[in-house]
């Protein structure tokens, strides 16, 4: 599957702000140790968010037929 920016960006809009932050950081090359120490969450509450955030794009292309 294909996400364009746009498509992508109407997801990301709808989450919250620490889940936002965890996208970008991983988008700029942090490892998930790296994020969880400076935003002094876990490492287990990251790929947790992460999972949710998978579900929601997932669910948003379901309901787009795509």
């Amino acid at each position: 599957m294909v996400i364009d920016n746009q498509e992508l960006y109407h997801v990301l809009i709808t989450v919250d702000r620490l889940t936002l932050q965890i996208v970008l950081m991983k988008i700029q090359g942090y490892s998930t140790h790296e994020i969880a120490r400076y935003l002094k969450i876990t490492e287990k509450a990251i790929y947790r968010r992460m999972d949710r955030l998978k579900e929601k794009i997932k669910k948003y292309f379901n309901m787009r037929g795509n």
